[in-house]
């Protein structure tokens, strides 16, 4: 009997509406198709365009169901409408962790090279496991506020799965997986993504391949629609995966970001644009996203005091945030240097979302000496015509700019302020002060 792939997916959408309405318009708003990739050895992928599902696989799996690995382990490769649930929320998933950019926001990158092939395998790993984990033990609130179990769809026996990673944070989980899997130039020569199925046990086939957005307006609109589900809610969605990933993906800065720069962005405002900002439910963090129109440019410079209070870790961890927040916008320049007693213009580099990963290349000089009022004087000499939107100092300030009197800027100025309560920010600069804290687990 021939199996009927449209109307598996159909039923999966229907029961979904039904059974889980928070994720059905989550679903129906990114799209899922249905494409035919014979040559595909995975049963999903997207984009950002769409949630696709492969026919061919779906196919073979309920025609063949019974797999029988390499070390005798049966599996049961029946895709129902209940298993097509969890590959489509599986994907839906991908998408709400920005599971392409956290990679990169902790240094792991799709490249070519099997050093970082490997490192890009294991972050698929992670990932993979963090979100079958919570969809396997997925809680539904009820009204009282009392949580019961309810899975999101039915979790294939083949795919990534341990109890030792419920409720943990994928980056967590990547950590783990490079302890138990040392870095090892001969893995992953071949596959150009990992397959989600443990070790493979003789399986030549994956539930998804990993891609990243499309493009950085596409991200914005998946966002955005995210927004427009999680709009309503005021004590997260009622729903334990679509809350944990949220916190996951958008946590808490160690520095306010968004509140800060909103005045400056906000600046360059024009009257055609229509901005929208996200709920509670937090699905960004007060990040301010553009519904339409074309989006303006923006210049930001950034400092940083090397005389030895602030490390390559915490100027990575401040860019990771800055580069997240400015990828809004489809032009933007980050200028970035290092200060001591004067500033180094040596160390002076341009970043836009063209080159932002050579970042992790950003190479730090110092003297040991600390004066940041030497930045103010290199930027009047160095702008000449296009100055910058606002200027971010990151320093401890136990230097002459603190309670300065005469120093000036050439713009807005926030002032990145490490350690040191007391500092008063010079009186004839516009600007505000910000205590910048690196969390832990990035700073190891």
């Amino acid at each position: 009997m021939a199996v009927d792939v449209q109307d598996i997916l159909d039923r999966a959408i229907v029961y979904m509406i039904l059974n889980y309405p928070i994720y059905a318009n989550l679903v129906t708003r990114i799209g899922v198709k249905l494409v035919d990739k014979p040559g595909q050895r995975y049963c999903a992928w997207t984009d950002g365009t769409g949630i696709y599902i492969n026919e061919s696989m779906i196919k073979e799996f309920n025609e063949n169901p019974i797999f029988v690995g390499t070390d005798g382990t049966e599996y049961n490769r029946t895709i129902g409408k209940e298993e097509m649930i969890f590959i489509i929320c599986h994907e839906m998933m991908h998408l709400l962790n920005l599971t392409f950019d956290r990679g990169t926001n902790i240094g792991v990158y799709k490249g070519t090279d099997p050093k970082t092939r490997h490192k890009w395998e294991l972050w698929n790993k992670a990932t993979d496991y963090e979100i079958n984990s919570s969809l396997h033990n997925n809680q539904e609130r009820d009204k009282n506020g009392y949580y019961t179990a309810k899975k999101i769809g039915n979790m294939p026996d083949w795919v990534l799965y341990e109890s030792k990673y419920k409720d943990m944070q994928a980056e967590r989980i990547y950590e783990d997986l490079l302890k138990e899997e040392p870095e090892d130039e001969s893995s992953g020569s071949n596959a150009e993504f990992t397959f989600d199925t443990g070790d493979n046990n003789g399986m030549d086939w994956g539930l998804d391949e990993h891609l990243p957005m499309l493009d950085e307006t596409t991200k914005n609109e998946v966002i955005q629609k995210m927004a427009e589900v999680f709009g309503s809610t005021e004590n997260g969605t009622g729903q334990s995966a679509l809350d944990r990933s949220i916190d996951n993906t958008y946590q808490k800065q160690p520095f306010n970001w968004r509140r800060a720069l909103t005045k400056y962005i906000r600046g360059w405002m024009k009257d055609n644009y229509t901005w929208n900002k996200p709920s509670r439910a937090g699905i960004a963090n007060d990040l301010i996203l553009p519904s339409s129109g074309k989006t303006p440019k923006m210049h930001i410079a950034v400092a940083v005091d090397t005389s030895g209070s602030i490390y390559d870790t915490e100027l990575k961890v401040m860019m990771d945030h800055l580069f997240t927040i400015l990828s809004q916008f489809k032009d933007f320049t980050v200028d970035v240097w290092c200060c001591g007693s004067r500033v180094y213009d040596e160390t002076f580099r341009t970043y836009t979302a063209g080159n932002k990963r050579e970042l992790y290349n950003f190479e730090f000089m110092s003297d040991g000496g600390n004066d940041m009022r030497e930045n103010f004087k290199f930027m009047k000499e160095h702008y000449k015509g296009d100055k910058p939107d606002v200027f971010l100092l990151m320093s401890d300030f136990f230097d002459p700019l603190d309670g300065d009197t005469e120093t000036t800027s050439i713009c807005p100025v926030i002032f990145m302020c490490l350690d040191h309560e007391s500092f008063v920010p010079p009186s004839k600069i516009q600007g505000v002060v910000y205590p910048f804290e690196v969390e832990s687990a990035k700073n190891r």
